[in-house]
């Protein structure tokens, strides 16, 4: 075959591959792609072993290969972050990425049995309001301006997009801290 059509052909498996990763990480396949990553190693150091005179088909090697070295620093992340156990997948909350060590929520900001329910009235608005405020401090954001109701009414509006959304009226509000910035999620239960 020529360099073009393996280019393609490697452009493909890298393809595959990603949503392989994809399906993994969301536990819908039980093994990591590992046997399809080597076989794309390997396809890349043999082309890389080519000399390549058409300077377009060496582009778009280029192009292919740094963008799978950009997925493969990506994968390595997430399978760090599972094997720490600090991984959230997307169903899990926390807008479906990998949290590393340093974004690591608080436990005290964690939810807790019946605290950060929406729809548990005034009483659980109150707690999420506390760790959304502790976590904002925590973080060294600004407080000023942020009130019991205002943040209620803010939480009321997205809630009912999520309700509408998933068609459900069982969500949760969440607090947790990403990128060292305070965060309220809400997300609908199982």
């Amino acid at each position: 075959m020529g360099d073009r059509e393996d280019i393609e052909i490697l452009d493909g498996k890298i393809i595959r591959l990603k949503v392989e990763y994809e399906q993994y990480f969301a536990r819908i396949l039980k093994r990591e792609p590992a046997k399809l990553r080597n076989e794309i190693e390997k396809t890349i150091l043999s082309l890389n072993a080519r000399t390549i005179n058409n300077t377009a088909t060496k582009f778009r090697l280029n192009s292919i290969v740094a963008r799978y070295n950009s997925y493969k620093q990506h994968w390595d992340r997430v399978l760090r972050s599972i094997e720490e156990g600090t991984y959230v997948r997307k169903a899990e909350g926390a807008e479906g990425q990998g949290r590393t060590p340093a974004s690591r929520p608080d436990p005290a900001q964690a939810p807790e049995k019946g605290a950060g329910k929406a729809g548990s009235g005034d009483g659980g608005f109150e707690d999420i309001y506390k760790r959304y405020m502790d976590a904002r401090k925590e973080c060294r954001e600004p407080v000023e301006g942020i009130t019991l109701e205002s943040l209620k009414r803010t939480v009321d509006q997205y809630k009912k997009k999520v309700e509408e959304q998933y068609k459900t009226k069982n969500v949760d509000v969440r607090v947790y801290v990403k990128d060292g910035k305070a965060k309220l999620t809400i997300v609908p239960k199982k």
